[in-house]
Order: C-alpha cells, then structure tokens, then sequence
C-alpha cells in the first residue's frame, strides 16, 4: 500500500509539472480508425474496428473518447438440454435432445473514455493507454459440436431434466477496464501512422488481446 501511495505521488509531480509547461487543453484535437482482430486463448480469432476521437489534456496527456465493433468468441463446454413433440402422418413423436456447445460467439459494441499517456514525442511515439468501457452485447450465438437424440412413445417418459424451462439469461451489456500500449509513427504534421494492443476485461466476456492499426489525423486549434 506505502507503494502505491509513492507511485501516486510521484505520477501526480510528473503530471503537474508538464501541466506547467503545456499548451491549452484540447489546443490539439485528432480522429482516428482502426482495424484489427480480437484474439481469446484457445478460441477462434474475430474482428474489431473502432472510431476514435481524442484530445490533450496537458502537454503528453490525452483525453480519448471512442465507439467500435468487436466479434468475440470463447471456447465452452457444455451441454443444453431439450425436447420435442412433432407429427409425422398423424402419428405423435417425443423426443429428448443433448446439445452439445463448444463456442459462444458475440458481437459487442464497445464505448469508451480513457486517457493515452505520451512516454515521448518523436518520430516514433510509444504511449500507454488506459480506458473504462460500457458494452451493448447485441448478438450471442452458441455453436454445436452435435447432438445426442433419444425417442419415446409418449411425453410422460420423457426425463424432467429434459422438459424444465432452461434458465438463461440472454446477455445485453457488460462494463469493462482495459489496458494497453502503442506507438504511432508521423507520416507528416498531421497524419500518423498507428499500431495499438489493449488487454480487455469486463464482466461476463472472456478476457480479450486486441490488436489495431489505423490512420489518426490531428487538428491543431491556435489561440484566438
């Protein structure tokens, strides 16, 4: 704990004295977009893009807003059990059914505000990132790996495990805290090159290593 406060301390001077000798806050406003893929360990790897607007803060400190798209999936194991009652030529069918699930798939909107901090500011412009994100989870799929069928020749032989509502509740949101890195390398004044990971947690999805590219342009606004 006596460490933390130190850490605390010593980032609280080093951000104080750069906000000593900055330029104005949101002098220097940018967009950006990005491309790349989510990947989960052990599972399939999906896709994510992203919008990005940010804004400094002090001298190396931004302020980043942004919205994207992620495909997740996740590797599971487990079984979904069911039944059906169908005719074929008037005669009456029941049968009990073991689905069985390996891969959950999501398609998930994430919003999100953080901070990018500078390490330095050169050609080649490494910076630590840090963001809170609200998700809107607008799909989940579950993919079979094939099915155990049984039949009866009434609905009273069916097992109770197979005929009890399923209690599942369909996933719409999450919230999140991710961390990363970058780098972005200036192509001219106003236009950059750029490469960043995040590590991505939040709650009820599988923890995600993402990887973007994108182009950021910068907006410099002179005192009036």
């Amino acid at each position: 704990m006596k460490k933390l406060f130190v850490l605390l301390f010593i980032a609280a001077n080093i951000l104080y004295a750069q906000a000593e000798s900055s330029s104005a806050p949101f002098s220097n406003t940018g967009i950006g977009i990005y491309g790349g893929i989510n990947a989960v360990t052990g599972s399939e790897t999906g896709g994510a893009a992203l919008l990005n607007f940010h804004a400094n803060l002090i001298s190396n400190l931004n302020l980043e807003l942004s919205a994207g798209y992620s495909k997740i999936f996740e590797k599971v194991d487990y079984t979904i059990k069911g039944y059906k009652i169908f005719d074929i030529n008037g005669t009456t069918w029941y049968t009990s059914n073991d689905i069985f699930i390996n891969q959950k798939m999501y398609n998930v909107i994430p919003l999100s505000a953080g901070f990018q901090y500078m390490l330095l500011r050169n050609a080649f412009t490494p910076y630590l990132l840090a963001n809170v994100s609200y998700n809107l989870i607008i799909e989940t799929k579950e993919n079979s790996s094939g099915a155990i069928t049984r039949s009866y020749q009434s609905g009273n032989e069916i097992p109770g495990e197979y005929t009890r509502t399923r209690n599942y509740k369909e996933l719409t949101q999450s919230s999140g805290i991710n961390a990363g890195f970058g780098v972005l390398y200036k192509l001219s004044s106003k236009i950059n090159l750029e490469f960043r990971y995040l590590y991505k947690s939040a709650s009820d999805l599988p923890y995600i290593h993402q990887f973007l590219i994108g182009i950021t342009i910068q907006f410099y606004h002179s005192k009036s």
